[in-house]
């Protein structure tokens, strides 16, 4: 699997992701700040690395196409705190709306904040403030 920053590429190459659902990635941000996961040459997700601060990441959006493999959103939160790292960054920040990610994210060593970096109220946000990388394994 690969990473490819989603600055330089073309709107075709989003509506072939995102296929008539472009609305996720209307926002120039979310093209700026965004990513393709490829595996053997195929796009298989999405997501979007935002900047808060200097020591501070959102993992704001990450989209998968359906039959992905289960450990997909791993690798995916793993690439977002690899990339936030290689950021000179050390914290990575989550919203999660859903009960299975909450649960995920726990078992990964998240933990609940009350507050992110932007204020969504619906919803709970996590923080991993130690993040630990194995610069050669995650993408």
């Amino acid at each position: 699997m690969h990473l490819q920053p989603t600055n330089s590429l073309t709107e075709q190459a989003f509506t072939e992701f995102f296929g008539q659902e472009t609305s996720l990635i209307k926002e120039d941000e979310m093209k700026q700040y965004g990513y393709f996961l490829y595996d053997n040459h195929k796009v298989i997700a999405y997501f979007a690395l935002f900047p808060v601060d200097k020591i501070s990441y959102w993992l704001r959006a990450f989209v998968m196409k359906q039959g992905a493999p289960v450990t997909l959103p791993i690798t995916i939160i793993q690439s977002a705190e690899q990339l936030t790292a290689d950021y000179g960054a050390s914290q990575l920040y989550i919203h999660s709306k859903s009960e299975a990610v909450d649960d995920l994210l726990k078992q990964i060593g998240y933990q609940q904040e009350k507050q992110g970096p932007n204020r969504i109220f619906e919803g709970t946000w996590w923080i991993n403030k130690a993040l630990i990388v194995d610069k050669c394994s995650t993408y």
